[in-house]
């Protein structure tokens, strides 16, 4: 019993080229003719906007960013708060499993002295500090948007850009196969009836 071999990747690539009707054959018609045409014209498409576009959007999405990183600073300002107390684990006496927090004293920017209960962290203990953002009266609030986060966004803006512009090409390329798929359809029936006819006669 002869062992088969396993299809290389070069075999699996031309079919898949040919699939789409890239590879070269003298039988080709028109219609065949046309879909290489057209699929060629929407690579060549992809490949002259897809990075312009990218860096269009991943601007775009940087300075919108950047924008809101300022307006989410506004009336935000960072504090060091030092710890005074660790609360008793409330969890292990009442079940309560929410985030951990410490005692700490802080000062609001108009120097008022404050305190209160802030998030705790890993390597927290009395005595330490840490930096916090307050509001101005010195409520404690949410940190603003750290700048590796708009860089991150404005990359995956750019990524969805690409994959949202190789999408919509591969969509008109799949309807014009499918059009194709029919007048070749169409042309094999009539085909089939000239040879039926010229058999019957």
């Amino acid at each position: 019993m002869r062992r088969s071999r396993p299809v290389g990747a070069g075999v699996r690539l031309r079919w898949f080229v040919r699939r789409l009707g890239f590879g070269r054959s003298e039988l080709r018609r028109p219609v065949d003719r046309v879909q290489r045409a057209v699929g060629m014209a929407l690579v060549a498409v992809f490949l002259a906007l897809a990075v312009p576009l990218a860096a269009w959007a991943a601007d775009r999405a940087y300075r919108a960013g950047l924008r809101a990183e300022a307006a989410a600073k506004a009336g935000r300002y960072p504090v060091v708060a030092t710890i005074t107390q660790r609360p008793a684990d409330t969890a292990a006496t009442s079940g309560d499993h929410s985030p951990p927090t410490v005692w700490a004293r802080w000062r609001a920017p108009d120097g008022t002295a404050r305190a209160g209960e802030i998030p705790a962290w890993p390597s927290a203990g009395k005595d330490g500090t840490r930096r916090i953002w307050v509001d101005a009266k010195g409520n404690v609030v949410p940190r603003p948007p750290r700048r590796g986060q708009v860089i991150t966004q404005s990359v995956l803006t750019a990524c969805w850009v690409v994959v949202g512009l190789g999408t919509l090409l591969t969509v008109v390329y799949l309807v014009t196969r499918r059009e194709c798929d029919r007048r070749r359809a169409a042309s094999w029936d009539r085909a089939w009836e000239r040879l039926d006819r010229r058999c019957a006669g």
